[in-house]
């Protein structure tokens, strides 16, 4: 990161860009990041993880012997990251937000959102210069400043993959806000209209690793913010569905202490006549409502019926659960309820 502020170019009011020549360090941790296991006296490497692993004890050599054709064993190195370093050229894209959107670092919805930009800018990056697909690639960090660590910002980098660079990144960063422009595209109009991701909009072999993490349409919630300054939003149908889960998961624990309803109408004073997506009571009188969050506002319901009750009422308790947690660890998202609701 620049030290010097003015070393930024301000594409808007949210994004920034910022392009060097970096030394970048690769590695490969392995399956489960468990490294490799090397032998040191023939060479032979395989994943640590590996259930069927023999470098530990006498095996055949990675090359032809006809004189010894098995190593002895006995010299194998555990836990060994593989990397290598090469000077490219890097865009630094830097991304702010404000309250109540948050990019946590090492939060799901973060490690989602931003997953996911970075696959849809290297695509519409490509497209627009014309390059083939694995010769620009973006990663992501927390931003190394005080915002970053407070959840406010955060920084993508887009590199050139051929050592020495080959000045695609700096023409990424020239073009400017039309590249984001174009990713913003492609995350909105996928052409199967798929739920998550596909193929035809941003998955592809040199992902293949990266599949769960690509969620298009929290992706384009946030860039939509960091371009136009429009609130995270999400569909109306995404969300029943997903409430829908959590409902009918929670019903389906036959909890003894409490009865659930879906789309409860319940009446607050000062408020009149609300709809709790989930309305539960307890035996000894208590009343909760249960809804969502997006994945980025945490302390933001999307229905803003429960956003009153929770600012107005005091007879009836609102629990807030992650959207993006209830699709992906349905069993964790009803557990923590359960405890909270008993």
């Amino acid at each position: 990161t620049p030290a010097d502020p003015s070393n930024w170019k301000q594409l808007n009011d949210r994004l920034r860009v910022h392009h060097t020549r970096q030394h970048l360090l690769v590695t490969n941790r392995g399956p489960r990041e468990e490294g490799y296991t090397y032998c040191t006296k023939c060479g032979l490497i395989e994943p640590t993880a590996s259930p069927t692993g023999t470098v530990g004890a006498a095996h055949r050599k990675p090359y032809p012997d006809m004189r010894e054709p098995m190593c002895p064993g006995g010299g194998a190195t555990k836990g060994l990251v593989l990397g290598t370093d090469f000077i490219t050229d890097v865009l630094l894209v830097g991304l702010r937000v404000k309250a109540p959107i948050t990019l946590i670092p090492g939060v799901l919805a973060t490690d989602v959102a931003l997953r996911t930009i970075c696959e849809a800018v290297t695509k519409a990056a490509c497209a627009r210069l014309e390059l083939e697909a694995n010769e620009l690639q973006a990663e992501y960090r927390p931003a190394l400043t005080q915002e970053g660590r407070a959840g406010l910002e955060a920084e993508i980098y887009i590199y050139d993959t051929l050592p020495g660079g080959a000045g695609f990144a700096k023409r990424v960063g020239d073009i400017g806000l039309p590249i984001f422009q174009d990713a913003l595209q492609i995350l909105e109009s996928c052409p199967d209209g798929c739920d998550r991701s596909c193929y035809r909009c941003l998955r592809s072999y040199k992902n293949k690793f990266e599949h769960d993490l690509l969620d298009r349409h929290l992706g384009a919630s946030l860039l939509r913010f960091v371009i136009s300054n429009i609130a995270p939003t999400m569909s109306p149908q995404r969300v029943e569905r997903s409430t829908d889960l959590l409902f009918e998961d929670l019903d389906r624990q036959g909890l003894e202490f409490a009865a659930l309803e879906r789309n409860k109408k319940v009446v607050i004073a000062g408020l009149g006549e609300v709809l709790a997506p989930i309305f539960v009571s307890n035996l000894n009188g208590s009343q909760f409502a249960i809804g969502l969050h997006g994945p980025l506002t945490p302390s933001e319901p999307i229905d803003t019926s429960l956003k009153d009750i929770m600012e107005y009422s005091t007879s009836l308790t609102v629990f807030l659960e992650d959207e993006l947690v209830v699709r992906r660890n349905l069993p964790r998202a009803t557990q923590e309820l359960i405890k909270k609701l008993s």
